[in-house]
């Protein structure tokens, strides 16, 4: 099962809904550098602290479909 990644999450309230609404329907996700992307807040490193939200490939359209909310959300200042 290879897992794709579907969206970044722009906050940590932001992933935590996404996650939710994941589990909610039943879509299996894996999220990449939880732990460590909270670990060292201040520059903003992608591969430090970007924590995309990846789902198997099965359940791409799904998740995004699903997470397509997220898209029309204003950007943050």
């Amino acid at each position: 099962m290879e897992f794709i990644p579907i969206v970044i999450p722009r906050s940590e309230s932001e992933l935590a809904v996404m996650v939710s609404l994941l589990e909610a329907h039943g879509i299996p996700y894996f999220v990449q550098n939880r732990g460590f992307g909270g670990l060292y807040p201040g520059i903003g490193l992608s591969l430090l602290n970007d924590r995309p939200i990846m789902v198997p490939e099965d359940y791409a359209s799904q998740a995004r479909q699903l997470l397509a909310v997220f898209d029309d959300a204003p950007p943050q200042t």
